[in-house]
């Protein structure tokens, strides 16, 4: 083949990928794909995805794309990470891109419901393509044909081209994590290619154009087995663009398990459906795109799979900070004799790290009955007629409501686990405090209730799982542990509600 035909097919093939990036009819279930700000979204530690996409299912024509993605979620920094490979037909054609990005939430407005969150991918975007998978002129022959092991004729200087790609996004959502919120709106914009990476072969100046993606919806819980969730998706990029609207509805059965339908339609392309299940930690996405546009180069659609694993954080001791109160000891768990208001009768102490969150069942739990009415004034009658379980303690610096490091991730940590397995449970924080921290704040029971409260719900935990309560200065000044005699007045113990 002449030098002057190969030119214009490889500007082709180069003009061609530029025009449109791979898309995925299921992209909600690998968020940072596309928009970096959703590192992190909606887990409480880390999420692993995988995607696989084949389009148009014919020998020699189908795309194909892989994808993995892995983010993590620490306070309010999410990290990601994805790898993207989408290869086209037969001839070798691929397009790679490894992105690296980070992002960060500011919350505000009224109960802190408010989250934006901005944030940015660094990486590497390659194309590249295989000249043994193409056919030449020269190995055309009149006699046979094509003879596949005839020479082409032709070398290429550069099969391979790789380039620096930057993408950015921002998000916006409401109620996130919160149980009294019943509609929850999301919404967000991201710019792909930010820097217009040259990618072609040959051309000095062919930058991959701008993609810009804008997406919004709603999950809405219409009760505590069934949510919905409308999806609006546009992504333009150069001369293309594509529209994807559909809603997702969602069936919660026991645990943490959920089956999920969806139906969407792409303007003038395809209409899909969408069926999922989740089981514990491991989900499982299927769909299929009926293809409604008159291009059928093969097959009828797309067929497109996807795995998302979500382990949670589990409980880890940390050196305790200078100053701090020495922690719990676990192998030996003290029982103090506590002396609640009259309405409230409380088993004994055992200490978090007993709640064993790779368990397939909870934990047996011997309950407590509330046979005594209130006489304590107490405003919420509703816990009066409630059973209780200790699950732990909380301690805290004397005079403040800043609390032990270990205890963070020994107790709080794996309370969240807890609770993160099992849905249902609900539970209960009740704050104390010396007679000397009593003396001069008469509310510091309350305000450490609050503060282990504030850090559950800012991990995922629903806002309504959780009661809070004052015991005062009512607990016993001293208590045996480990044979010594070990004052702890400075806590928030933590209660399960059966």
């Amino acid at each position: 083949m002449k030098l002057k035909y190969i030119l214009p097919f490889l500007v082709a093939f180069s003009a061609e990928l530029n025009a449109q990036d791979p898309h995925l009819s299921q992209y909600f279930n690998v968020p940072v794909f596309y928009n970096p700000a959703l590192a992190g979204s909606e887990i409480q530690n880390m999420r692993i995805a995988l995607d696989y996409r084949n389009q148009w299912i014919a020998p020699g024509v189908s795309f194909k794309t892989q994808t993995i993605a892995l983010d993590k979620i620490v306070n309010r920094v999410g990290f990601g990470l994805m790898i993207n490979k989408n290869s086209a037909g037969k001839d070798g054609f691929s397009r790679l891109s490894i992105l690296g990005g980070i992002s960060y939430t500011a919350r505000f407005g009224d109960k802190k419901l408010n989250r934006l969150t901005a944030g940015f991918q660094v990486g590497v975007l390659q194309k590249s393509f295989n000249p043994a998978n193409l056919t030449f002129d020269n190995q055309y022959t009149p006699d046979i044909g094509y003879d596949p092991s005839a020479s082409s004729g032709e070398t290429f200087a550069n099969t391979k081209v790789s380039r620096p790609d930057v993408n950015a996004g921002l998000n916006y959502s409401y109620g996130l994590g919160n149980g009294e919120v019943k509609v929850k709106p999301f919404a967000g914009v991201s710019f792909a290619h930010i820097n217009k990476p040259n990618e072609s072969f040959i051309e000095e100046n062919n930058g991959n154009p701008i993609r810009t993606t804008v997406y919004g919806g709603a999950a809405i819980r219409c009760s505590d087995i069934l949510e919905l969730k409308p999806l609006v998706y546009f992504m333009k990029q150069d001369a293309f663009q594509e529209l994807n609207a559909g809603v997702i509805s969602q069936i919660n059965l026991k645990n943490t398990n959920a089956v999920r339908f969806g139906l969407f339609y792409r303007n003038q392309d395809a209409a899909i459906i969408y069926a999922g299940y989740q089981l514990g930690k491991v989900f499982l996405g299927t769909s299929y795109d009926f293809n409604m546009s008159k291009y059928k180069p093969g097959g009828s659609g797309a067929y497109e799979i996807s795995l998302v694993y979500t382990p949670q954080g589990k409980a880890k001791g940390k050196r305790v900070e200078e100053g701090t109160v020495k922690p719990v000891n676990k192998k030996k768990a003290p029982e103090p004799k506590l002396t609640p208001p009259e309405s409230y009768i409380l088993a004994p102490v055992r200490v978090a790290a007993s709640i064993d969150v790779i368990l397939d069942e909870p934990l047996p739990l011997k309950t407590v009955a509330q046979n005594q009415k209130s006489k304590t004034g107490i405003q919420n009658q509703e816990k009066n007629n409630l059973n209780y379980e200790q699950a732990g303690y909380v301690v805290f610096k004397n005079n403040t409501t800043k609390y032990d490091l270990n205890n963070r991730f020994d107790v709080i940590e794996a309370t969240i686990d807890y609770l993160f397995k099992y849905p249902q449970q609900r539970v209960l924080l009740a704050g104390t405090a010396s007679d000397a921290e009593f003396s001069n704040n008469s509310h510091i029971g309350m305000q450490r209730a609050e503060t282990v409260k504030s850090y559950m719900v800012q991990k995922g935990i629903e806002a309504d799982r959780i009661d809070v309560m004052d015991l005062k200065n009512t607990l016993p000044k001293s208590f045996v542990e480990d044979g010594q005699p070990t004052q702890r007045l400075s806590r928030t113990d933590i209660y399960l509600i059966k």
